[in-house]
């Protein structure tokens, strides 16, 4: 069984364009259509919903890696891995660890935009960076990732950055209006706020990460974005609430950890505007969102983005505010 993305037909080319530069489209296999939906087969997991079809054979040559691996090791192998730029990121459980060096040459002999291997051992401190062991290629972990038409250049062993947000983040962007303004309250590398600036909008970028402050300034110029058209803030979004305006946008891409901000970053929310935000929910949690806000906030809609591991997902949800109250930053 092959996995595949789900689309509905009026967005499958803009789909396609997203999964050939993230090297997500496994060539190898054809699409298939279904009751007005394009399932596209998959090199690995990205955001959105996963299902699993066998796959249409292509004539092309599959850059499924675990097709090189020993049969004993093609089933436990994981299909999942990150790309960030030509970097493969890849976790493995401690029962194939000892695999390390075939698995990660698999990867770089499937995949021709890879030069790299890293393996993940987690996202781990304040500043939510991945601890990365760099298992084949050059030792250097500085990457310039291409989405959406954009470029992310970072360290990903100093920074957080999800490559698998790349279509959550044009889904935030197609949807903002130019002119709003926008709080990227965890900005990291500000692959969100690069896009929306593109966009017109008026952006405050907000990361306690000195590394993402950076790395945040390069993008913006990598990007042609002048400096008076974004403010970017190196502080922890907590100490600098009452020294903020209101927006009309905010993004709370902090998922491991986001409701302990949520009452007080709701307060600097426009009437009608939007907060985005995502969370690591547990498959069997009952979490309800509406449970930490005010009566004068509703969650318009929420959607898993991807599986974060065998038993969490990442959800986004969207959050908007109906009534104007009194601002209020000191509760």
């Amino acid at each position: 069984m092959i996995k595949h993305l789900k689309v509905v037909e009026t967005q499958a080319q803009k789909t396609k364009i997203y999964l050939e530069d993230c090297n997500a489209l496994n060539d190898s296999f054809l699409p298939i259509k279904e009751d007005g939906f394009v399932l596209w087969p998959l090199n690995f997991e990205v955001e959105g919903e996963i299902i699993e079809r066998e796959g249409l054979s292509s004539n092309r040559t599959s850059r499924d890696y675990r097709l090189k691996l020993p049969s004993n090791l093609r089933d436990i192998a994981p299909r999942a891995f990150d790309i960030c730029g030509s970097m493969a990121i890849i976790k493995l459980n401690a029962d194939i660890m000892e695999y390390t060096d075939i698995i990660s040459k698999s990867l770089l002999e499937s995949n021709p935009n890879i030069d790299r291997v890293a393996l993940d051992r987690g996202v781990k401190g304040e500043f939510r960076i991945r601890e990365l062991l760099m298992i084949q290629g050059e030792s250097n972990f500085i990457v310039t990732h291409k989405e959406n038409g954009l470029k992310i250049k970072l360290d990903v062993s100093k920074v957080y950055f999800s490559p698998r947000l790349a279509m959550e983040r044009k889904r935030i962007v197609d949807v903002a209006v130019e002119g709003e303004d926008v709080l990227d309250a965890f900005a990291g590398a500000s692959p969100f706020s690069v896009g929306l600036a593109r966009k017109g909008c008026k952006l405050t970028s907000v990361d306690s990460n000195p590394e993402a402050e950076k790395w945040s300034h390069e993008n913006f110029a990598l990007n042609g974005i002048k400096q008076s058209e974004y403010r970017f803030i190196n502080s922890k979004i907590e100490d600098i609430i009452p020294d903020l305006g209101i927006y009309d946008r905010i993004i709370m891409n902090n998922p491991t950890n986001p409701i302990p901000y949520l009452e007080r970053l709701s307060s600097l929310l426009k009437s009608n505007g939007f907060i985005h935000l995502y969370k690591i929910v547990e498959k069997d949690e009952e979490f309800k969102v509406e449970n930490h806000l005010s009566s004068d906030f509703k969650c318009v809609s929420q959607r898993v983005v991807h599986p974060y591991s065998p038993q969490s997902s990442m959800m986004a949800f969207d959050i908007t505010r109906a009534v104007s109250n009194v601002r209020n930053t000191n509760q």
